[in-house]
C-alpha cells in the first residue's frame, strides 16, 4: 500500500514557489559571466529557452496525470530497476540542496559573521528548513506567499538606490556582442539552463498536487519567464555598477554592487537587504530539494516521507559543509563537475527517456482499447 501525501496548493501558491526557488541564490550569484557585458542577454535567452524546459516538464506529467515524476518512472521501468534511477534522483536533490546551503553559508560568513564557523550557519538553516518541510507544503507555500512582495521590492529598490547613487555606469553595457554570439552561447550551454531554469525537474514532484491542475503548465511558465527577467534586471544592476571584469571576479555581485549605495548620506551599507532576500530565497530552494528527495524515499521504502525528515537534514548540512574546502573550490565544481554529472543527465537524458518509454506504453494500451472496443462490436 502506498503512502500519498494528502495536502494541496493552489495555483498561485505554486507561482510563487517556482518564483522564488528560480531567483534562489541565483539572484546573487553572478550569471553568465562567460558573456561579460552581454550576461543580460545571454540570461534573456536562456529564459526563452527555460519557458520550453519547463513545457517539457509539464507535458511529461500531463501523459500520466494525477502522478508524479518517480511514480512515472516506476509505471515505466517497473518496480526493480525504476528504485536504482529513483535512488538516483534522491542523491541528486539532497546534494543540490547542500550546494544551496553551502551558498547561503560562505555569503553569511563572507558579508556580516565572519568570525561565525560556516559550520554553526549551515546546521542552524538546515534545522530551520527541517522544522518548514515537516509542516508541509501548504506551510511552505504560505510563507512564501507573505515573504515575496519584500524580496521584490527590495531587489527593485537596491537597483532604485545604486543608480540615485549615481554608481551606474551605462556605458558598461557596450560593446553590445562585441564578439558576437559565442561568447553568449558559453555562458548558455550548460551552465545557464541546467542552473537554475534546469532545476524545474523538481516540479515535477510538486505540480500533481495542484489544486487545478490543467493550469498548472501555464502557471509554471508565467512564473519562470518573470523569475527570468527578475534575474536579468539583476545582472543589469550589477553590470551598470561593477562593471563586466569586476562583476566576474565577485563572488556575491550583487551585495558588491549594493555595497555602492550612498545616498543623501543616510541610505548606506544595505547589506542586510540582500543577506535577507538571499535567505529566503535558500530556505524555499532547499525546502523544495530536500522535498524533491523525502518524496523519492517515500516511494521507495513505502514510508511517510516525515520519519526521513531529521536524519536526512543532519545529512545535508554534514555535506554542505564537507562538499568543498574552500568557496573557490565550491564554485569550481558547481561550474565545472556539477552541470556534466549531475544537471544533464537527472534534468533532461533521463526525463526525454522516460518520456519516450511513456508515450510508447500510452499508445500500445490506446491500441488494446480501441482492439478490445472493436472485438466487442463485432459480438
Amino acid at each position: 500500500m502506498r503512502v500519498h501525501l494528502i495536502e494541496k496548493i493552489s495555483l498561485w501558491q505554486l507561482f510563487i514557489l517556482i518564483y522564488v526557488f528560480e531567483l534562489g541564490s541565483a539572484i546573487v550569484i553572478g550569471l553568465g559571466n562567460e558573456a561579460k557585458q552581454d550576461a543580460w542577454l545571454a540570461v534573456f535567452l536562456s529564459t526563452l529557452i527555460g519557458i520550453l524546459i519547463t513545457f517539457f516538464y509539464w507535458y511529461l506529467l500531463t501523459r500520466k496525470p494525477g502522478k508524479n515524476l518517480f511514480e512515472i518512472i516506476e509505471f515505466c521501468l517497473g518496480k526493480l530497476f525504476s528504485k536504482v534511477i529513483i535512488m538516483g534522483y534522491i542523491f541528486y536533490f539532497f546534494y543540490i540542496a547542500s550546494r544551496v546551503l553551502r551558498d547561503f553559508g560562505e555569503l553569511i560568513v563572507s558579508s556580516i559573521f565572519v568570525l561565525t564557523p560556516t559550520e554553526i550557519i549551515s546546521l542552524t538553516m538546515i534545522l530551520v528548513i527541517a522544522y518548514i518541510v515537516y509542516l508541509g507544503l501548504e506551510v511552505l507555500s504560505r510563507t512564501s506567499e507573505i515573504f515575496l512582495p519584500y524580496l521584490v521590492v527590495f531587489i527593485l529598490l537596491v537597483g532604485i538606490f545604486i543608480l540615485f547613487s549615481g554608481e551606474m555606469q551605462f556605458a558598461n553595457f557596450r560593446p553590445v556582442l562585441a564578439e558576437g554570439f559565442s561568447p553568449i552561447i558559453d555562458a548558455m550551454f550548460p551552465t545557464l539552463l541546467t542552473f537554475p531554469f534546469g532545476e524545474m525537474i523538481v516540479f515535477t514532484l510538486i505540480i500533481p498536487y495542484v489544486t487545478r491542475f490543467e493550469y498548472a503548465g501555464k502557471v509554471s511558465m508565467i512564473a519562470v519567464f518573470l523569475s527570468g527577467l527578475f534575474l536579468m534586471y539583476a545582472s543589469m544592476v550589477e553590470i551598470a555598477t561593477l562593471g563586466a571584469e569586476m562583476k566576474g571576479r565577485s563572488n556575491f555581485p550583487l551585495l558588491s554592487a549594493a555595497r555602492e549605495i550612498s545616498l543623501l548620506d543616510f541610505i548606506e551599507r544595505v547589506d542586510l537587504v540582500i543577506v535577507f532576500v538571499v535567505m529566503f530565497g535558500i530556505i524555499v530552494k532547499v525546502s523544495v530539494f530536500f522535498f524533491g528527495g523525502l518524496k523519492g524515499l517515500e516511494l521507495v521504502f513505502n514510508r511517510p516521507y516525515r520519519l526521513f525528515i531529521l536524519p536526512m537534514s543532519t545529512i545535508i548540512g554534514l555535506i554542505s559543509i564537507t562538499v568543498s574546502d574552500n568557496f573557490a573550490e565550491h564554485i569550481e565544481e558547481g561550474l565545472v563537475l556539477v552541470p556534466y554529472l549531475f544537471h544533464i543527465p537527472f534534468q533532461f537524458v533521463i526525463p526525454a527517456v522516460i518520456l519516450v518509454i511513456l508515450l510508447f506504453k500510452n499508445r500500445k494500451v490506446q491500441k488494446r482499447r480501441k482492439n478490445d472496443v472493436q472485438f466487442k462490436n463485432t459480438i
